[in-house]
């Protein structure tokens, strides 16, 4: 059975006593690590949480984070991580939304989650005398046998940020998840003896996906054991547990080369080096496969509804531009605007389908309708054209997306609350280059007819309502924006015209 749970056992029958998780000076074993799924998955049973049923994960990187993936999948529940920069009002929608049974947090949400109406939401914290960790400790280590979870049960329920408002949720089955983990493992080589490293929040599906793929071949994986993100603690990591394998986006690929380059990181033990989330240029990449001989270095294209679609491996001078491949089991086909298929080289929506694809957006019929076709292809909204071998190339990203530091950031999101303030006419988000944190989201806002506007306003506005990551770094009052026929903000013009004038 192609399950999380069942992808674990068999990994622990295999591995036993081998570390299988490492956070800071905390190790857990595959026997250990399998004996606390099979408590949270009692206790959760004992909570009268039934298979189906959602529950929150409000949790930074640690073992606990990792314990209740596999425990949540051994039970047959939904698990809904959520990020742990969105605002308040971020978290409360998504928890609303989800529609959970329970919720698993940090101490340090308590008052954020205090203020959220949740009345017949059950609440436990973590921590060495948190009422979650009571529970778990009592429960049973025993398999649990209350309940056949299938391979195309949902495993989890993951918010991807709104492209027209509002996040939307992505059901993703055990079996979607594992064949992401099968896939790279044969496309990278990736094996048993080796040791990765997740580096991003675990509330990411990266991270998630990271975790999954080596506990399921029997590695050892590192989990990144700082709250604060430094490119320092992350070399100090790489050497000191002789990592192998791990996904950098292209913001920390630059630290890395910098660091190899002054001799800070051991190159030598480095053997597979993932990047995604935001094109390589080819400087950086060509300072990679210098800096790290014998390391091979992937680029890989997906996305929380798609899993990992594409992948390439880059070369020294190679050419750039192409996100690879499509990965084992994956189908890709580019169609127009009346829905036929392109040929080769023509560009048009890149559509995906396989067995890493989510099931479908959660209580979002409408949605569903728009990105699935009738034969299972799925789309987010990329543009891009194949050659003739099956080779994809992007062109365009999806609704003007922006990756601040690896988050993904969508400019209607930010647009909607800045349109909150009642003096607000008109207001243009966008991403400029940033060497260190991929882009910055810059603003453009024009004030209503004889009403004024500041910009502290606004960004308290930004910062009561919006993730740290998706604030504008910068907000500019102008008198006017580039409207377009439909009666809409055209971005790229505003874009252009501020670019004109910095």
């Amino acid at each position: 059975m192609l399950t999380v749970g069942s992808a674990l056992l068999g990994a622990t029958r295999r591995m036993g006593d081998k570390k299988a998780l490492i956070f800071g000076d905390q190790t857990l074993s595959y026997h250990e690590l399998n004996q606390r799924a099979n408590q949270i998955a009692w206790t959760l049973h004992h909570e009268g949480i039934a298979a189906g049923e959602r529950v929150v994960l409000l949790l930074p990187n640690g073992l606990e984070m990792a314990e209740l993936y596999f425990g949540i999948a051994k039970a047959g529940v939904i698990g809904v991580p959520l990020n742990l920069r969105w605002a308040p009002p971020e978290i409360a929608y998504a928890i609303q939304d989800a529609e959970v049974s329970l919720i698993v947090a940090d101490p340090d949400f308590e008052p954020i989650l205090s203020q959220i109406p949740i009345e017949r939401t059950k609440v436990y914290y973590t921590g060495p005398s948190g009422s979650w960790t009571q529970m778990v400790q009592q429960s049973p280590m025993l398999e649990p046998d209350f309940h056949v979870v299938q391979e195309t049960d949902p495993w989890v329920l993951v918010y991807t940020s709104g492209t027209t408002g509002r996040p939307k949720g992505a059901i993703r089955t055990h079996v979607s998840n594992i064949m992401i983990a099968l896939a790279l493992v044969s496309e990278l080589g990736i094996s048993s003896e080796q040791v990765g490293f997740a580096i991003l929040p675990m509330f990411h599906v990266n991270s998630m996906w990271f975790v999954t793929l080596s506990v399921a071949i029997g590695a050892t994986c590192v989990i990144y054991p700082h709250r604060t993100f430094h490119p320092h603690h992350v070399i100090e990591q790489v050497n000191l547990h002789h990592v192998n394998y791990g996904m950098f986006v292209p913001s920390l690929l630059t630290f890395m080369a910098d660091a190899v380059e002054s001799g800070k990181v051991q190159a030598k033990g480095i053997e597979v080096i993932m990047t995604a989330s935001a094109p390589l240029d080819s400087t950086l990449r060509d300072r990679i496969i210098r800096g790290f001989p014998q390391a091979r270095l992937y680029d890989i294209y997906g996305s929380t509804e798609y899993g990992a679609a594409t992948i390439v491996r880059h070369s020294l001078h190679g050419p750039l531009g192409s996100v690879g491949y499509p990965t084992i089991g994956q189908d890709i086909k580019i169609l127009g605007e009346d829905g036929q298929v392109m040929p080769p080289g023509s560009i048009g929506e890149v559509y995906v389908r396989g067995p890493s694809l989510m099931k479908e957006y959660w209580k979002n019929p409408t949605a569903n309708q728009n990105y699935f076709t009738r034969d299972g292809f799925l789309t987010v909204g990329d543009m891009g054209y194949q050659r003739e071998d099956g080779l994809l190339f992007l062109v365009d990203r999806k609704q003007d997306m922006m990756i601040v530091v690896g988050e993904n950031v969508y400019p209607t999101e930010v647009e909607e609350v800045l349109l909150r303030h009642p003096d607000v006419a008109l207001t243009a988000v966008f991403g400029i280059p940033d060497p260190r944190r991929g882009e910055r989201v810059i603003a453009l806002v024009t004030a209503r007819e004889g009403h004024t506007v500041t910009i502290s306003e606004l960004e308290a506005l930004c910062k009561n309502n919006l993730a740290d990551y998706k604030r504008p770094q910068r907000i500019s009052l102008v008198p006017e924006l580039p409207i377009g026929p439909s009666g809409k903000v055209v971005r790229r013009l505003a874009k252009e015209s501020w670019l004109s004038e910095s």
